[in-house]
């Protein structure tokens, strides 16, 4: 990670500009126009949203951190925010009373788990490091509130998200198929539904965060290319050409 990338807590004004970034880049993919009178409204619902979740009246329990430009201090980088919510194993609690779907779970099944949502990099920020520092600061943020995990919901279409959230140590706990969205469509915001996975890594077991898939599947190539390897040496060897 860069280390000149500070992420800190938002304060004051950072609401709105984490609310811009996070709407140009997970509704425009930061091909924006500012006189764009539905993305206006959609960036004022945001810093709402945003406020009311992490604000300061909320209490110690969440946070939105942000990181800003050195240059521009109203223009945000990156953001995301995190949040403590009750959870049944990889499911919101509240999603499941919302449904109907909640009777018969029994209270103690019902535990708190923190929740990072929101996170978004400006399009021109990518690469550089940004999205990395506000996640580690999150995984901060979740130890300090004494969480030995930090978990996160991402859309199953997000390939770009969830390849830096694997590199990160973030592993899928579960899904939800009908998550409830929101889609720009011919320059309007409608509701619509979304296929949603909830990741989870360990904040102090690092074994739990391998991906044995993936360990597996580098073996069963390096394997192979041993294989490979030593059939090209014996036909060398069959030339007169020893480098064994």
């Amino acid at each position: 990670m860069n280390p000149s990338v500070d992420a800190s807590r938002a304060r004051g004004g950072d609401y709105n500009a984490a609310a811009e970034t996070f709407v140009d880049s997970f509704f425009y993919d930061g091909e924006v126009d500012e006189r764009d009178v539905e993305r206006r409204g959609l960036v004022r619902s945001c810093a709402r949203d945003m406020k009311r979740r992490y604000g300061a009246r909320v209490g110690d329990a969440s946070a939105l951190v942000v990181v800003m430009d050195a240059n521009d201090s109203k223009k945000c980088l990156a953001c995301g925010g995190v949040e403590v919510r009750p959870y049944v194993g990889a499911m919101d609690y509240e999603t499941l009373v919302k449904s109907g779907k909640a009777g018969g779970i029994a209270e103690e099944r019902v535990r708190e788990r923190p929740i990072v949502a929101n996170v978004a990099t400006a399009r021109e920020a990518r690469r550089r490091g940004c999205g990395k520092a506000v996640m580690r600061a999150l995984e901060e943020e979740c130890a300090e509130l004494g969480f030995d995990e930090c978990c996160l919901v991402v859309e199953a279409r997000n390939r770009r998200a969830q390849s830096l959230y694997k590199k990160l140590g973030y592993k899928v706990i579960g899904s939800e198929r009908e998550a409830a969205a929101l889609e720009v469509v011919d320059g309007r915001a409608v509701e619509t539904t979304t296929k949603t996975l909830i990741m989870r890594k360990s904040l102090t077991n690092s074994v739990e965060n391998i991906d044995v898939a993936t360990v597996g599947a580098v073996l069963a190539l390096l394997a192979f290319l041993k294989v490979q390897q030593d059939a090209v040496l014996d036909v060398l060897f069959d030339f007169g050409i020893n480098l064994y």
